[in-house]
């Protein structure tokens, strides 16, 4: 019985690590992305703030910034693809 559930659980481990692998590649590709957004971010607001006097809109890009620093969208990523291998894992070991 148990090696019938390992048969049948087995395209489901194979899909989780393929996916697993390509997201990790992904997430690596669009930190990157998102962290030169978030420099720009930070410079919109320092020149706003500097040149034009307006603390909304360097608060606001503030905000987005942060957002898109490692610490917020990418690590949601992060959070998802160690979902993944969990789950991953707990279907291996079964």
């Amino acid at each position: 019985m148990r090696i019938l559930f390992k048969l049948v659980l087995f395209p489901i481990s194979l899909l989780l690590s393929v996916s697993t692998a390509f997201l990790t590649f992904l997430l690596s590709i669009g930190t990157a992305i998102l962290y030169l957004l978030m420099i720009l971010c930070i410079f919109v607001a320092i020149g706003s703030f500097l040149f034009f006097q307006d603390g909304k809109v360097a608060l606001e890009a503030l905000i987005v910034g942060f957002i898109l620093s490692p610490y917020g969208l990418p690590m949601i990523g992060a959070t998802i693809i160690a979902f993944l291998e969990v789950l991953n894992q707990r279907i291996r070991s079964f």
